[in-house]
This record gives C-alpha cells, sequence and structure tokens, in this order.
C-alpha cells in the first residue's frame, strides 16, 4: 500500500467515526429530548460542537472518497448510488443546521412554558430530517464495506 492510499484510508476512517459517531449522539439527543422537552435546552447547548464535529467528519469522508476517485478507485452502479447518497446527507444536513434547527430553538425558547402545535411541528421536522441524514450516513457506511 503506498503512502497515499494509507494516508486516504487513514483520514476516511477518522471522518467516519467523527461524522458516524456524531450523527449517532445527535439521534439519542434528540429522541431524549422527544420524550422529555426539558432537555432542548441541553441539546441546543451541546448541539453546536457535535455538529461541528460531524462537519468536520463530513468534509474528510467527502475529501478522502474524492481522493481515492482520482487515485483510480472503480466507478461501479453500488458507488454511483453511495455518492448520491452522500449528496443527501450533505444536502440535508445543510437544511438542518441552517434552517430547521435554528427555528427549533427559536421554538423551543417560546415553547418554553406550554409546547405549542408549531413548535411540535417543527420538532418533528427536525426529527426527521436528522434521523434520514443518519439513516444515509449508515448505508453508505454499509455500502462502503460492500465495496
Amino acid at each position: 500500500m503506498s503512502i497515499l492510499a494509507f494516508i486516504l484510508t487513514l483520514a476516511h476512517l477518522i471522518g467516519l467515526a467523527l461524522g458516524l459517531g456524531s450523527a449517532t449522539v445527535k439521534i439519542v439527543l434528540l429522541l431524549k429530548c422527544h420524550l422529555n422537552h426539558g432537555y432542548f435546552p441541553v441539546f441546543l447547548k451541546v448541539s453546536k460542537p457535535i455538529t461541528k464535529l460531524l462537519v468536520t467528519g463530513i468534509i474528510l469522508l467527502i475529501l478522502s472518497g474524492a481522493g481515492w476517485l482520482i487515485y483510480g478507485y472503480p466507478i461501479s452502479t453500488l458507488m454511483v448510488v453511495k455518492i448520491i447518497l452522500v449528496g443527501l446527507v450533505f444536502i440535508s444536513g445543510s437544511l438542518i443546521d441552517n434552517f430547521i434547527e435554528p427555528r427549533l430553538a427559536k421554538a423551543v425558547l417560546s415553547a418554553v412554558a406550554e409546547p405549542s402545535s408549531s413548535f411540535a411541528k417543527i420538532q418533528q421536522q427536525h426529527l426527521a430530517l436528522e434521523i434520514l441524514a443518519t439513516l444515509a450516513m449508515y448505508a453508505i457506511t454499509v455500502m462502503g464495506v460492500l465495496l
């Protein structure tokens, strides 16, 4: 194995650990918030550092994955599906971070006394998108093992 292949493998594995681990932590925390709305202020405080780790992991995965493709990794049907899922994770993550989570933060502040129907709707959207993105990351991981 060449030094480049070693570096790409190491970067991909570190990115996988950071990305998948952070996504899993966010889902577990969101499910806890779903059961008890009192945890939302805590979630909103820890969400930013977790998201930074998640984004760092995804960037490492994308860069090292692109490096593998440039290095000559064969493009199969499974690889094309994997790349499409990576795009889905990127888009859903951007939606979560830039639109849904800020709306959730505002709704949490206004729903401290009593959760409203708009809070419940935003909460459901946020949870659904997070689950979609995390499941896509797990699917990408399984596909990577199969390649």
